[in-house]
């Protein structure tokens, strides 16, 4: 199940449009078990592949969309290309961020809540040879519609350096150690809420890949979109 909002009023995603993934009484339906955020197993290992040839194409027009996954490259049925929604992959480590950003594949990790602690810079760090720089908006508050003037540094699939994010929520501590399961931000609070409710509701006469081509195409010119801010590619 899907829903979305066309203008954010989050504090970060302010002025962008987003959605929300869920499957049916189960808000993990649609994240794949391989994922250490993910607090237990619901079986899911299996894209969604009319829903992710949908969002591929559901950029706005001469606008930009970008998203962030939990299933490996490997198992993407196409590779980011130019005028299609940016997949970013949510690697696990800053290490295997690397491995995948050498490859060409934008990708992101999470970091501690403490990892800058002490540090020399507070917004790049670097992690076997690759340039890994902090999500701009946790120094300078700029929020994603004001991230890389008009084109959000994780809306850009060809570069050449990864993004970093900082655990927080009521998770972070779990977030920040992959040895633990647990520590997803969507679980909790106002996105929490949004997330349990949208997977109590009756599944709509539309598919979830239905539903992302319809509401891509609601939305004005210039546009950018976030899609599936809580949930994934997984099938539901």
């Amino acid at each position: 199940m899907l829903n979305g909002t066309s203008m954010s009023r989050a504090r970060k995603t302010a002025g962008i449009a987003q959605t929300y993934r869920a499957g049916k009484d189960e808000i993990f339906a649609t994240c794949p078990d391989s994922c250490p955020l993910k607090p237990y197993e619901t079986g899911t290992t299996e894209i969604d592949r009319d829903y992710e040839s949908a969002v591929r194409r559901a950029v706005p027009r001469k606008g930009v969309a970008f998203l962030f996954t939990h299933f490996a490259p490997e198992l993407w049925a196409e590779e980011n290309a130019p005028e299609k929604t940016v997949f970013n992959y949510s690697a696990d480590s800053l290490e295997q961020a690397a491995k995948y950003i050498k490859r060409g594949v934008a990708s992101v990790a999470v970091v501690p809540a403490d990892y800058w602690k002490n540090r020399v810079s507070h917004k790049v760090t670097e992690s076997d040879g690759v340039k890994m720089v902090r999500c701009p908006d946790e120094t300078t508050k700029i929020g994603c519609a004001g991230c890389g003037n008009g084109i959000p540094l994780c809306a850009r699939a060809d570069r050449d350096f990864g993004i970093v994010f900082t655990a927080h929520g009521a998770g972070r501590r779990k977030a920040g150690d992959n040895s633990e399961r647990g520590g997803c931000y969507a679980e909790n609070h106002f996105v929490g809420k949004h997330w349990r409710d949208l997977s109590k509701r009756e599944q709509a006469d539309e598919t979830d890949a239905q539903a992302v081509t319809r509401f891509a195409k609601s939305l004005p010119p210039r546009a950018i979109f976030r899609p599936h801010i809580a949930g994934d590619l997984g099938n539901a």
